[in-house]
């Protein structure tokens, strides 16, 4: 949201000046320490022409909740413990575990044609005291919705040791609809449990906004 917004050289006193909302609230909600309300995640859309990307991504990332809750809920049905166990996490999950984000290629925001293909990359590093091992970049939310940025539903996470710096490649393809595209995507294990379940984890992904032409 807050990318849209500065793209379009809008300053945050005016968003809310013309939206209605307050200005507190638009900054806390583009650093993610509020959720929006869906209406002002369609004033966004609307005010800087995302095209219904952000309602979209909304209804994505709704998916991935429930479908996360539905998990933790099976578990519990079965008695599971899930630190232990592997149950809504990981087996190997441990709290020290960390990953940080230490560089990408295909800049946020960056102009790609409709339906096309390009390589994006994320350079991760194990900024924890665990080793990594057997781990996935699982893309989150549902397919189908407008807008779709088509990706692998995961990709393998090089294994690494603590301090290591590894590199993920993934081939996507652009949506045949203009607008601003995101696709969102958590380390997991392959199973689909996440490794960062917490809001202190935010996810990995890869904005783009298409074009009728470059």
């Amino acid at each position: 949201m807050r990318e849209l917004r500065e793209a379009a050289g809008v300053a945050l006193t005016r968003a809310a000046s013309e939206s209605g909302w307050d200005k507190g609230h638009l900054s806390r909600v583009e650093r993610g320490h509020t959720k929006p309300s869906r209406e002002l995640i369609e004033w966004y859309d609307d005010s800087f022409g995302a095209n219904q990307a952000l309602v979209n991504q909304l209804m994505e990332l709704d998916a991935a909740v429930r479908a996360g809750r539905d998990m933790s809920q099976r578990d519990m049905r079965r008695h599971v413990q899930p630190v232990l166990l592997g149950g809504s996490v990981p087996i190997d999950h441990h709290p020290d575990d960390r990953a940080e984000l230490v560089g990408e290629t295909v800049p946020d925001g960056t102009r790609v044609c409709r339906e096309q293909v390009f390589e994006k990359t994320w350079e991760l590093r194990n900024s924890g005291e665990r080793p990594w091992r057997n781990r996935y970049l699982t893309r989150q939310g549902a397919p189908g919705a407008p807008g779709w940025l088509r990706s692998p539903a995961r990709e393998r996470v090089p294994d690494a040791g603590p301090g290591d710096v590894v590199t993920v490649r993934m081939t996507l393809r652009a949506p045949s609809q203009v607008g601003a595209s995101t696709a969102y995507f958590k380390i997991t294990d392959a199973a689909g449990r996440l490794y960062y379940p917490g809001l202190e984890s935010p996810p990995i992904f890869c904005t783009i906004f298409t074009a009728y032409e470059l």
